[in-house]
C-alpha cells in the first residue's frame, strides 16, 4: 500500500489540504473502494494519521485523476434477459431445487415399499 508513514515536514507555505477517502472518492465520482484500490496499487499516494487514519493530498488526487483508467468493468444496463433470468434462479437456488427433488424420490420410494 502506498501510505507514508513519516510525517510532511515542509518549510513555509500554508498546509495542504488532506481529504478523506470519501471526499475523494467523491471528487473522483467512484466508490471509496475505488480509491483504496488506487492506494494499494500505488497509483495514489495516503497518508496516515494516528496510524488508522487514511488521507490524500488533493494535489495528488488532481494528478492521479488525469491518469486514472477505470478499475471494473461497466455494469450493463437494463434488464437482463429472460435466459438470464433463468441462469441466475438456478445459479443462487441450486441446492434447494435438488433437495425438493431428493425429498420427493425419498417419499416416492417409501410410498412404493410400504
Amino acid at each position: 500500500m502506498a501510505v507514508r508513514q513519516e510525517p510532511d515536514r515542509r518549510v513555509g507555505g500554508q498546509p495542504e489540504k488532506l481529504l478523506t477517502l470519501e471526499e475523494a472518492a467523491r471528487r473522483l465520482g467512484v466508490p471509496a473502494d475505488d480509491v483504496e484500490a488506487m492506494i494499494r496499487s500505488g497509483k495514489l499516494t495516503a497518508f496516515r494519521l494516528g496510524g488508522t487514519l487514511l488521507r490524500v493530498r488533493a494535489s495528488d488526487l488532481e494528478k492521479a485523476a488525469g491518469q486514472r483508467t477505470p478499475l471494473a468493468e461497466p455494469r450493463p444496463s437494463g434488464s437482463p434477459s429472460r435466459a438470464g433470468r433463468w441462469v441466475e434462479f438456478f445459479y443462487f437456488n441450486d441446492f434447494y431445487l435438488i433437495a425438493v427433488v431428493a425429498v420427493l424420490i425419498l417419499l416416492a420410494v417409501i410410498l412404493a415399499f410400504s
